[in-house]
């Protein structure tokens, strides 16, 4: 049974009457369930194309939508009735669905849908995406053809696709000045554009001889206003700025922080000439309008200083007047002449520190692993001061606890072998000794050489890591009861240290490591059953989950840096990973 629907063409037909064709390759069963969630939830948005076959059909496009059909057990489906040379972009959807494209060519495919007729909704239920997905490639679609190649070749992430647009919507020659510098062998810049599109702006244009204008509106000092040749009126109220702004503070130099208001902002947002980042200032492009948002801000910046110093006039008067039957206090005066310019101070502040989070976010948010500055700073700011043998100072307790507890243990020039011989001529119990324990200055020296040895980044690090893990993992079995102490507690946000920590020392550990470690577990549940027995036999009550008393006298020894008898390292890894 046939019925017919909206549209010359359109009709509902059973699904048994569809013929699929011989030579259909195999469908993606993901994409034929999504479709099927989809169909569930909304129905069906784009019908499959079929072909008049004697009294049936033949399905032409749409195979993924109609085994969604058949999946959810329905008996009819949607169809557009062809002639099989018009298939409505049917053939490009299935198309997309087999192959495994690039943002670029997915883009293309949806745009070709849509110039065909179909809505973002209906390509998106045809592709089996949500509309999300569709809605980005349509953005993508917006930025000019260079630009949507190299987000196809992975050099632009997805995620800076929207700040490409901003830039182009405002001002194209600046989206094609820095899709130029991406190209020149800076793609190394572009994995920043998508959290620090200021910062990678800024270096196209320094970088590159582009005449592109752009501007920040955050802050306007001696060398803005020199460069943009300001009127002779312009001129001469900066430099009355400058002079009431030495009036206010006799140690100033150079002329007052000029600073665009909101207002002035929107001004520009109002003249559509303005880039805006989620961080830093807004970035403005018309040159002309810039001028003059620079002369308007200057000139308020005058009312404001003088106001400023016609307050301060005020209040010099007041204090005089106040005081003149008192005589003249000059610590009193200076003291108040600092509380003035301490609030001046305050009130420039305010800028500073917008200033000073802008910098740190657009220069300092990624820096190179490699520089050997930044690897000093972390590893030398991780292992903390020197070695203070002053009993109240009691400086250097981290790199002291890593000496004695790791160095000093695994390192062969601090032990030294005394196992007596006995009378028979034959080597008594193994003796080592390790050195005075209160006197850690030998090993914390040791630990400082080779830490200070580094010549790169990575062997620096390298370094710090093998004084760590010594400790980490060192056994304290090798030292009586009262030096042993537990492994540092290498505490973190999420845990991420200990993790990490635990995942590079373990390819490296020893295998006698594991087996000793296994061999001590294996004694204490032989223990703990030998006590369990005993408890059982004098008919004690016993708690198979307590541990014997030999585990807890080792624990608190702290033998091992999981504790004694902790599961195998491999182990602990896969769960980690898992």
């Amino acid at each position: 049974m046939t019925t017919s629907v909206n549209g010359a063409g359109r009709q509902r037909i059973a699904l048994d009457r569809i013929a699929i064709p011989g030579n259909v390759r195999d469908l993606d069963a993901d994409h034929v369930d999504a479709l099927a969630a989809s169909i569930r939830l909304r129905g069906l948005l784009v019908p499959v194309i079929v072909r008049r076959l004697g009294d049936d059909f033949e399905l032409i496009a749409g195979f993924h939508r109609f085994a969604a059909h058949k999946q959810l057990g329905k008996e009819y489906i949607d169809v557009d009735v062809r002639d099989g040379e018009d298939e409505h972009g049917d053939r490009a959807i299935e198309n997309i669905a087999r192959k495994q494209l690039d943002p670029h060519e997915e883009a293309r495919a949806v745009q070709a849908m849509l110039a065909a007729g179909l809505t973002e909704d209906g390509a998106a239920q045809a592709l089996g995406w949500p509309k999300a997905r569709v809605t980005a490639r349509v953005k993508l679609l917006e930025l000019p053809e260079r630009a949507r190649e190299l987000v196809g070749a992975g050099v632009v992430a997805l995620s800076a696709v929207d700040q490409l647009r901003a830039i182009g919507k405002v001002s194209p020659p600046l989206l094609e000045a820095l899709i130029n510098y991406l190209c020149d062998g800076n793609e190394w810049a572009a994995e920043r554009l998508a959290r620090e599109p200021g910062w990678v702006l800024d270096s196209a244009l320094r970088e590159t001889a582009t005449k592109v204008f752009v501007a920040r509106m955050d802050v306007i000092d001696d060398y803005d206003i020199a460069e943009l040749k300001l009127a002779k009126k312009a001129s001469e109220q900066y430099a009355k700025a400058s002079e009431l702004h030495k009036q206010l503070d006799r140690y100033a130099y150079g002329g007052p922080r000029v600073r665009f208001s909101d207002e002035e902002v929107d001004q520009a947002r109002a003249a559509g000439v303005t880039i805006e980042f989620e961080h830093g200032a807004p970035l403005i492009v018309d040159r002309s309008l810039y001028r003059e948002l620079v002369k308007q801000a200057i000139a308020r910046t005058v009312s404001e200083l003088e106001a400023r110093v016609a307050d301060q006039a005020a209040e010099r008067q007041a204090s005089r007047t106040a005081n003149r039957s008192a005589p003249a206090d000059p610590l009193a005066d200076a003291e108040r002449d600092e509380r003035r310019q301490l609030r001046v101070c305050g009130e420039e502040a305010h800028g500073v520190n917008l200033d000073l989070g802008a910098g740190l976010l657009n220069g300092l948010a990624t820096v190179d692993p490699a520089d050997m500055t930044v690897a000093r700073f972390f590893v030398y700011g991780m292992l903390g001061s020197d070695y203070d043998d002053s009993p109240y100072t009691r400086m250097g307790e981290r790199v002291t606890r890593l000496a004695m507890s790791g160095i000093r243990l695994v390192i062969d020039e601090f032990r030294a072998d005394v196992t007596k011989t006995l009378k028979n001529g034959q080597r008594g119990r193994l003796r080592v000794d390790y050195g005075d324990p209160h006197k850690p200055g030998d090993a914390v020296r040791w630990l400082w050489k080779f830490i200070d040895g580094a010549k790169t980044a990575g062997e620096l690090y390298g370094r710090a890591l093998v004084v760590i893990c010594a400790e980490q993992y060192a056994s304290r079995l090798v030292v009586p009861q009262s030096q042993r102490s537990h492994p540092t507690q290498w505490s973190s946000h999420k845990d991420h240290a200990a993790k990490a920590l635990k995942k590079l020392a373990g390819p490296h550990l020893p295998a006698s490591l594991k087996e000793l470690e296994k061999a001590i577990a294996r004694a204490h549940r032989e223990h703990d059953m030998a006590v369990q027995q005993v408890q059982r036999e004098r008919g004690a009550v016993v708690d198979p989950a307590s541990p014997g008393e030999a585990q807890v006298a080792v624990d608190q020894g702290g033998d091992f840096a999981a504790n004694a008898g902790a599961l195998d390292v491999d182990d602990e890894l896969e769960a980690d990973a898992a």
